[in-house]
């Protein structure tokens, strides 16, 4: 998946523009006035006198050439032909950088490139469009970079910078700033990473949303990991600026089409990180920003990365603005289920604070067989079987064992076992890496400890994590954790190289982190509903051996804690060894159940249905297969303290039809008719239960 033969091949077409450009005291024109076309299945790029358009097939992205950069003039649904672009005359350029680049700064164009790639087989194969620009006066270069995927529902936009000679970053504004109007503190925006000429004079809504940082201290129901704010009120007469958000839906006809706009960077609604800037919406449009980049981190020797974004079109009303955002992500993050389907271990489960103790060789040889017979496929040793440090300051990650992997790969091999390790992000060598998986064949790495300051951390860890996994197709991938309140990865970014931790739970100490059943439920329903579940690696507890004094979980059966992680990456977070005759027997039998239908599970599209989890209420999840048609999966609890033994569950995509269900833990099989507003009537006879239901559209 990772060969450099399909590194990206440029072919450069030089447009003629219908405007003269600057450059070197004199004008220059272009030599072709040639249209040109590129085609990748349905993705369609043309290249006119003066225009790009850009097509997935399903919609479609237009630019012009302004003489001072590109401007977006079209976005169009090519499925309803719904246009939503409508461009001021004012604003000339998608970008901007302030002291440096504006809209009457002068750009010289340099040439447009179309040519195919797939980021050296780290996302799915697109046409690049890659427009670059000189900035005489500035002393900049400046590339405007494209990624259009054939059949997705958004494109992707990026822009990047080089320096050339006599380029003074001293009057350049790196962020968001605040100005004194009045008594009030006003917000001016940072540069310009990107903007959609919508209408705001129209009816309309916008719906912003972002994820916590520091998921392991949102350890109670008033903490959730979801802030979502739908701000109504139109048209716009003053700029409305949210600077806390990841994505921002703007809604048309009371709530049922729009455009979405997701930051492609480690923002969090709690921790900006490096310059992810902020959304303002406003009379002339919605304007982007956040580079990313200072102007002290533009460079002459190469083009650097700005934070990149995505647009994308949706229909359906909220759920299908789940869907699309969904669907291009997955897009944008392909998941390999060879690489990245299977069930994890953990050894800092039962730490109680400290799980250092269970990286010793003699527990390691027990829990193999114990982990194995259960249905575990991957025991990862976390921080302990180094020889060097602890914590964040831990180096040196060779095995302390006596023989080093020697005696447990053997045992593990025994067994069909395979391992993951845990390593500080920082510290952690390539060699280190590629020397531990030469020698155990395999590993899943959970990288701790971070703190991504600037550009070059940010660098620095890509090159790492690509490098490792260039080196090992498909027997490595990582787990990179946003744990604390340090600027990390954010939910939306990283996401090529594995999945995202997710919260810490523990049995009892420290006590802010015992697992609480519904509140596990509750930020796994969030989490779900504007992120791929296949990418969160979820924490499954022993609930029989949590701190009844802090928790209900001794109340809750092994199956209904580990069911509210069968929509994710689900981590055996527990030792094996201490389970109970009939706990071990029940998870057994309940994860062989599970591996049946787990690539079901897994390519699925997973959305939240049911109440918001409180322990008084029905909730779950609602998988969507690819087709929408076979395969698709409900899970649904009714959870401790609730009194009502049916419940009408609405569902998604599937109103007024009928479907056929399989109860998959039961064998029983029935047909339902969904009501036109995509309601099912469904039982669970005892609270603290659930439902694993498999269901099949029944054609008319």
């Amino acid at each position: 998946m990772y060969n450099s033969s399909r590194s990206l091949v440029f072919i450069t077409f030089f447009l003629c523009l219908p405007f003269l450009l600057k450059a070197r005291g004199k004008h220059e024109e272009r030599t072709s006035r040639k249209d040109s076309v590129f085609y990748l299945k349905n993705a369609v790029v043309k290249l006119g006198k003066d225009e790009i358009v850009a097509s997935t097939g399903k919609m479609e992205r237009k630019w012009k050439f302004t003489g001072h950069g590109l401007q977006t003039i079209g976005l169009k649904d090519l499925g309803s032909n719904r246009e939503f672009a409508f461009p001021d005359p004012k604003e000339k350029c998608d970008w901007s950088l302030p002291g440096a680049i504006s809209d009457t700064s002068v750009a010289e164009w340099i040439g447009t490139t179309v040519g195919e790639g797939d980021d050296e087989g780290f996302s799915n194969r697109y046409l690049q469009i890659i427009t670059t620009f000189r900035y005489p006066n500035v002393k900049v270069m400046l590339q405007y970079v494209v990624w259009v995927y054939p059949d997705a529902v958004g494109v992707r936009t990026q822009l990047r910078l080089k320096a050339m000679d006599g380029f003074d970053p001293g009057n350049i504004k790196d962020d968001e700033g605040v100005e004194n109007r009045f008594g009030n503190n006003m917000a001016t925006p940072g540069p310009r990473c990107d903007y959609l000429p919508l209408n705001f004079k129209v009816e309309n809504q916008r719906r912003y949303w972002g994820y916590y940082n520091n998921p392991g201290g949102r350890h109670d129901p008033s903490r959730l990991m979801l802030e979502e704010k739908v701000v109504k009120g139109y048209p716009l007469f003053e700029t409305e600026d949210v600077d806390w958000a990841s994505g921002l839906s703007v809604e048309y006809g009371n709530g049922k089409e729009g455009v979405c706009v997701v930051k492609e960077s480690p923002k969090c609604v709690n921790q900006k990180a490096h310059f992810t800037g902020s959304f303002y919406a406003g009379p002339v449009g919605l304007k982007v920003t956040g580079w990313g980049l200072s102007a002290k981190e533009i460079v002459p020797d190469r083009y650097r990365e700005c934070w990149a974004t995505w647009t994308i079109l949706w229909s359906g009303g909220n759920d299908g603005l789940q869907l699309a955002l969904k669907k291009f992500d997955r897009t944008r993050y392909p998941v390999f289920p060879e690489r990245d389907m299977f069930l994890l271990s953990n050894t800092w489960g039962p730490a109680n604070p400290d799980g250092a103790q269970f990286t010793e060789e003699g527990y390691l040889m027990n829990e193999i067989p114990v982990l194995a017979d259960l249905g575990v496929e991957v025991m990862q040793i976390d921080d302990g079987w180094q020889k060097g440090g602890r914590f964040s300051d831990a180096k040196g990650f060779v095995p302390k064992y006596k023989h080093g992997w020697k005696d447990l790969k053997a045992k593990a091999d025994e067994y069909g076992l395979r391992f993951g390790l845990w390593a500080t992000a920082q510290y952690v060598t390539v060699d280190e890496m590629k020397k531990n998986i030469d020698e155990l064949g395999f590993v899943s790495w959970k990288m701790d400890f971070d703190h991504l300051k600037d550009r070059k951390d940010y660098e620095d860890r890509a090159r790492k994590y690509r490098e490792v996994m260039k080196y090992a197709p498909m027997k490595t991938q990582f787990t990179l954790c946003p744990e604390y309140d340090d600027p990390r990865y954010g939910w939306y970014y990283f996401k090529e190289y594995g999945s995202i931790y997710f919260q810490n739970l523990q049995e009892g100490l420290p006590e802010h982190l015992t697992m609480v059943p519904y509140q596990v439920l509750m930020q796994n329903w969030l989490m779900s509903k504007y992120f791929n579940s296949n990418k969160l690696q979820v924490l499954l507890q022993n609930p029989k051996r949590t701190n009844g004094s802090l928790s209900d979980a001794p109340q809750h059966s092994h199956s209904y804690c580990f069911a509210m992680g069968l929509p994710f990456a689900p981590c055996f977070f527990q030792s094996g060894q201490f389970l109970d005759g009939d706990g071990r027997k029940e998870l057994k039998e309940f994860i062989a159940l599970y591996k049946k239908h787990r690539e079901g599970f897994f390519t699925a599209y997973t959305f939240p249905i049911g109440q918001q989890p409180d322990n008084n209420s029905w909730s779950g999840f609602q998988m969507v297969s690819e087709e929408g048609v076979k395969d698709n999966y409900l899970l649904l609890f009714r959870e401790m303290n609730n009194k009502e033994a049916t419940k009408r569950i609405q569902l998604k995509f599937i109103a007024g039809k009928t479907i056929k269900v399989m109860n998959l833990r039961t064998g029983e099989n029935f047909r339902k008719k969904v009501d036109s507003e995509g309601g099912i009537e469904f039982i669970i006879t005892n609270p603290a239960d659930f439902l694993m239901l498999k269901y099949e559209l029944v054609r008319n």
